[in-house]
């Protein structure tokens, strides 16, 4: 179904935040000029056609205790599905790709203990018939904020950074002291909140607490980190950004703060990083780079290289989407 200017203004507000407030969904309905009951039925709607993945809380790995990395690696066509299979069974795996590259399986991996890390990542080699297993660890994080801007995905005639004071500066990383009931609410919220006109009423009652707690709670997560927001998570090609490409480049070690504040300024990143280098895989500086098509997001990436004097790159687009989860404890 087409998405009206409606659809396209709600799903862009609830990308980014919704509100800790005993009515949530009433307040951002009268921030957009509906009636709560519409708002809710247009919520239930997109869900069902696929626009919304989940609607909840998105968390900080790093900061709940888990450490978290991008791996990759080349399968033989004849095991690959059943290496994603065995990749897509561990819970701490939330996304694995099909790319086009020589290395054709990207996944990213969340542990608590390098035992645990090292176990998980063993049996995946065996299963892929034991190629080489290329771990990118960050080494700077220049962004991390998924947002398909859904009321002008298709004007993107001006190309170029527009920089933002909380890109390219510090991400907290450290672990944040969880409490027994911080458990609780984190494990409910992982999930989808619900559809109902009090949805932090229902968790309060679910969890044995009092919605004061519940929000003093939340606000405490997110002061500390741990918590980055709770909102709308799309599902990228229903919601039109079919090509989504991971750029790689090489750039001087010196270069490469000042370059990742600038690449993470475009509107078309949502995640920006230093990453380890190999011998055979010289790439430093990452970028996942959402489009329209292949075209859109090629555009975007040479616009960069061109201004940074970039020689070394390429586009791995996304050619199958194998797993696709938020993060869980």
């Amino acid at each position: 179904m087409e998405l009206d200017a409606l659809d396209r203004k709600l799903l862009n507000r609830l990308q980014i935040e919704l509100p800790l407030v005993r009515h949530p969904w009433s307040t951002i309905a009268e921030e957009l000029g509906l009636h709560q009951d519409e708002m809710l039925l247009r919520l239930k709607r997109l869900k069902e056609e696929g626009f919304i993945r989940r609607i909840g809380g998105v968390f900080n790995p790093a900061a709940l205790g888990f450490r978290g990395c991008l791996y990759a690696m080349t399968v033989r066509e004849e095991l690959f599905y059943q290496a994603a299979a065995v990749v897509n069974s561990f819970k701490g795996v939330t996304h694995n790709y099909r790319r086009r590259s020589r290395l054709n399986m990207w996944f990213t991996l969340s542990s608590r203990t390098e035992e645990e890390r090292g176990a998980i990542l063993e049996t995946i080699r065996e299963a892929a018939g034991g190629p080489r297993l290329y771990e990118f660890p960050s080494e700077q994080i220049f962004k991390l904020k998924v947002f398909l801007n859904m009321e002008e995905k298709a004007a993107a005639s001006t190309i170029g950074p527009s920089l933002n004071p909380n890109w390219g500066t510090s991400f907290k990383q450290e672990l944040c002291k969880i409490e027994n009931m911080d458990l609780l609410l984190i494990r409910e919220l992982q999930g989808d909140l619900p559809l109902s006109p009090e949805p932090y009423t229902e968790i309060a009652y679910r969890t044995g607490c009092s919605l004061e707690e519940v929000f003093h709670r939340l606000q405490t997560l997110q002061a500390r980190g741990a918590l980055k927001r709770i909102g709308a998570v799309l599902k990228h090609r229903e919601a039109g950004f079919s090509a989504n490409g991971l750029f790689v480049s090489v750039l001087p070690e010196e270069h490469i703060p000042e370059a990742g504040k600038r690449l993470a300024g475009y509107a078309e990143v949502s995640h920006c990083y230093k990453r380890r280098a190999h011998p055979d895989w010289p790439y430093n500086l990452y970028a996942m780079i959402h489009g329209l098509n292949e075209a859109s997001v090629r555009k975007v990436a040479e616009h960069f290289v061109q201004q940074e004097g970039i020689k070394e790159y390429d586009i791995l687009f996304s050619t199958e989407e194998l797993k696709k989860t938020s993060f869980s404890i």
